[in-house]
Parts: structure tokens; sequence; C-alpha cells
């Protein structure tokens, strides 16, 4: 699995203008750990009890993973 980091940095080359100062660049990045934050503690928050994953972990998962794919169409077709 990647690290935030490497994600960070790929998301970094693939978006961000070359012309991006400073503080573009460092609030884009700060918002972009923000939202993996909230991924996480949505995923952490809605994991029931135990070691094994449950089928209603997978739909969280499955849910979480359609709404990304959402946006990602949202923004390539200029809804966001």
């Amino acid at each position: 699995m990647k690290r935030i980091a490497e994600l960070w940095d790929s998301y970094a080359e693939e978006v961000l203008p070359r012309s991006a100062g400073a503080v573009q660049r460092a609030e884009t990045r700060r918002a972009f750990y923000a939202g993996a934050n909230a991924l996480f503690e949505a995923f952490i928050d809605g994991l029931t009890e135990g070691s094994e994953a449950e089928e209603e972990d997978m739909r969280a998962l499955d849910q979480l993973r359609e709404d990304l794919a959402a946006f990602k169409r949202d923004v390539e077709e200029g809804r966001a």
C-alpha cells in the first residue's frame, strides 16, 4: 500500500500547476492531508468490533469508493 506522502507527491505532480506558489502548494497539501485524515477517521469509526472484516465493513468501504469516484467524475466534468 502506498503511503500518504507518496500519494501526495503523485497528486501534486499530476494536479498542481507548475506555476503554483508556496502558499497554494501548502494550502493544497493541507487540504489533501485533511481529506486523507477525514477518510481514515470515517473508516475507523465505521468498523464493526472484532478483528475480522464484516459484511457491513465491506459495504462501508464500497460506499467510500463510490463517493470518491463520484467526486472524481464531477471534477472531470467540471461540476466540482
